[in-house]
């Protein structure tokens, strides 16, 4: 077993006996204590393990290993499953999914506004890829003759936007909402294309003349 799957391993049966001790991983695993320990360590180095001393009666304590929050999730975390699972029954009781998927991009919009800065529009375009590249939602930007191209390579909640276009739609929107300007999703990858593409062109519609249309 390489080392990666040793450690997951070790992780997982942690998690699942909601604590373990490195005489009772090494007899599971059936390898040395100073392999587990070597692990655990690592394992705690990385921030998914803690260590908590068990005192049962006079004389040394043992030691416990114990998964932290983001141990659990590393190796259970499910929620790309229920977010498929909600989206499939909201659609059944249709729901109306433009008003979830505005919240969405308000709620993103509004963890990232600070770092959007008053500027040009490429300017602002560049802060906002820089502020969503961490949440998977865009990877890079250029410039063509008509437009600013703004383009995101890998989906970081694929199974949930093949399911409904409620997340794609709130993506847009919160770049919409950080830009100021109208926005147009023109490729998916949850359709089948190579890359979200969002498109901004260089005399673009601003979201207030747009609502002053409207009206």
């Amino acid at each position: 077993m390489r080392p990666r799957e040793t450690r997951t391993t070790l992780l997982e049966r942690i998690v699942e006996l909601g604590g373990a001790t490195v005489a009772q991983l090494s007899r599971e695993l059936e390898v040395s204590d100073a392999t587990v320990r070597r692990h655990l360590e690592r394992l705690e180095a990385e921030g998914l393990l803690q260590i908590e001393a068990v005192r049962r009666g006079p004389g040394r304590p043992s030691y416990l290993y114990r998964a932290t929050d983001d141990g659990v999730r590393t190796v259970r975390d499910h929620t790309s499953e229920l977010a498929e699972r909600l989206l499939t029954e909201m659609a059944r009781l249709q729901v109306e999914q433009s008003s979830i998927s505005e919240a969405l991009a308000d709620q993103v919009a509004a963890a990232h506004r600070a770092e959007v800065p008053v500027g040009s529009l490429e300017q602002r375009v560049n802060a906002v890829v820089d502020a969503l590249r961490p949440e998977g939602i865009l990877d890079h930007w250029q410039r063509t003759e008509r437009e600013l191209k703004l383009v995101n390579n890998a989906c970081p909640y694929i199974g949930a936007a093949t399911t409904s276009s409620c997340v794609c739609d709130a993506d847009r929107l919160a770049i919409e909402k950080l830009l100021g300007v109208e926005v147009e999703q023109t490729e998916r990858l949850a359709k089948g294309d190579d890359g979200c593409v969002y498109i901004v062109p260089l005399e673009p519609i601003s979201l207030d003349a747009q609502f002053k249309q409207a009206v």
